[in-house]
């Protein structure tokens, strides 16, 4: 029995996580006047795919590549001209999941800077959710939730923002539900 256990844990062992490459478009002064980017929103951007790699349970890695090309999610930052807030659309990278993913990052009013990178990390927490197939929920705890459903969008961005008090706790708060957390490791693990 025990010789059955250490083969299953050692073919377990061998299982090695999907890693996903991902890209973020930097943020030079002279684009961040067309999207409102700052430049530490690459950054968000990053702790945004990290926690859904924390979040996975050792299912996935993510991995920062230099090269748009290289990468099987893209996130660009969108402009208000655009029409979009937060959008993902799918797309094939060397036969696998990939996405094009477009976040406005100035989207968030008044003085309030951490309030501002708050929603910019969810948008991208959110719509890289959707780049690892997660659909929208109608349970306003999740992150994955749509306000098309309703709800108070301050009070959404609001009880994150109550968590943080630097810019730092950001990378400490995934911002992700127990139900995500659970819709996440199923989608992946499959």
């Amino acid at each position: 029995m025990r010789l059955l256990v250490v083969l299953a844990l050692f073919a377990c062992s061998l299982h090695a996580a999907e890693e996903y490459t991902y890209w973020v478009q930097p943020c030079p002064a002279e684009t961040s006047r067309d999207t409102s980017c700052e430049s530490g929103d690459t950054e968000l951007a990053k702790w945004a795919f990290e926690a859904w790699q924390r979040e996975s349970g050792g299912a996935i890695t993510v991995r920062q590549v230099d090269t748009e090309s290289q990468s099987r999610f893209r996130l660009r930052w969108a402009n208000g001209n655009s029409g979009l807030y937060g959008e993902t659309e799918p797309i094939l990278v060397n036969g696998k999941r990939g996405a094009n993913i477009y976040v406005l990052p100035s989207v968030a009013p008044g003085a309030d800077k951490l309030l501002r990178d708050a929603i910019v990390y969810l948008t991208c927490l959110h719509e890289s959710g959707h780049a690892f197939g997660l659909a929208h929920t109608r349970e306003f705890a999740d992150i994955m939730y749509s306000f098309q459903y309703g709800g108070d969008i301050a009070a959404y961005f609001g009880r994150y923002r109550a968590l943080l008090k630097t810019r730092a706790d950001i990378a400490r708060h995934s911002g992700i539900s127990d139900a995500d957390r659970k819709t996440f490791r199923a989608a992946v693990t499959r």
